[in-house]
C-alpha cells in the first residue's frame, strides 16, 4: 500500500514540476513575442546636421544601460557621437525633446530611432547600414 503511495506521490509531484515548466515557458514566450517595439522610422535630419558620424547616442552620465550601449559600439568599434541629455547644450536638449522620449538611451541611425538599450535591435540595424 506505501508504494502505490509513494508513485502517486512522485507522479503528483513531476505533473506539478511539468506545469510550472510549462506555465513559465508559455510566459516567457508570451511577454518576447509582445514586447514593444523598440525601433522607429523617424525624421532625424536635423540631429545629423552638426555631425559627420551616421550614429548618435543621447544618454547620461549616470546611465547604466547607455554604458551598456556604450559599450558594445566600443567592442565593434563603431563610432558615434555621444550626445549627454544633461548637458548644458540647449541644442542638445532641444533635438532629444524632438524624439517624444520618455528614457535613455536613444539610438540613432539613418532614418531609425532605437528606444532604449535593445541591443539585439541596434546589431539588426548596424548590419541594415553596413555598419557591422
Amino acid at each position: 500500500m506505501n508504494r502505490i503511495h509513494i508513485k502517486e506521490f512522485i507522479n503528483l509531484v513531476l505533473i506539478t514540476i511539468l506545469g510550472f515548466t510549462l506555465g513559465i515557458g508559455t510566459l516567457y514566450s508570451w511577454q518576447h513575442l509582445n514586447r514593444p517595439t523598440t525601433v522607429f522610422d523617424m525624421e532625424t535630419s536635423a540631429h545629423f546636421a552638426t555631425t559627420n558620424k551616421v550614429l548618435i547616442l543621447y544618454s547620461a552620465s549616470w546611465c547604466e544601460y547607455c554604458q551598456k550601449v556604450k559599450n558594445y559600439l566600443d567592442q565593434h568599434k563603431i563610432t558615434y557621437e555621444n550626445r549627454d541629455i544633461e548637458s548644458t547644450d540647449t541644442t542638445i536638449q532641444q533635438l532629444f525633446q524632438t524624439l517624444g522620449a520618455t528614457g535613455i538611451p536613444q539610438i540613432l541611425i539613418g532614418n531609425k530611432v532605437i528606444r532604449g538599450a535593445d541591443l539585439e535591435a541596434l546589431e539588426t540595424e548596424l548590419k541594415k547600414q553596413q555598419l557591422l
